[in-house]
């Protein structure tokens, strides 16, 4: 799968990328989190939940899943709809980065 992204802003957690993957464009807030979907609340604007489309959740516990857990969650995602991968650590969130096409090399966020 062919994906490709750009980091818009950062945030205590993570970073938030505009993700091209294929033809669909999306929204993603990748965090270094615990695996809990209420943690999204920290960092997910209000304005995401209420623009009508779906806030798919994700946690990555090793850097050896996220490109398995990266391709799984993007198969079932529509346009409009956004994701959060919730990371278990750094290098989790790096490879969540690296397998989201983003290329940018991000501080760490310890």
């Amino acid at each position: 799968m062919q994906i490709e992204s750009h980091a818009v802003r950062q945030f205590d957690q993570g970073l938030v990328l505009d993700v091209i993957a294929h033809d669909l464009s999306l929204c993603a807030y990748v965090a270094i989190a615990p695996p809990d979907p209420q943690a999204v609340t920290a960092f997910v604007p209000p304005e995401q939940f209420e623009s009508g489309g779906n806030l798919h959740v994700a946690a990555v516990e090793s850097p050896d899943e996220a490109a398995q857990i990266v391709e799984d969650v993007l198969f079932n995602m529509d346009a409009d709809d956004a994701v959060a991968f919730l990371c278990a650590d750094t290098p989790a969130w790096h490879a969540t980065l690296e397998s989201l096409g983003y290329t940018d090399e991000p501080s760490p966020l310890e």
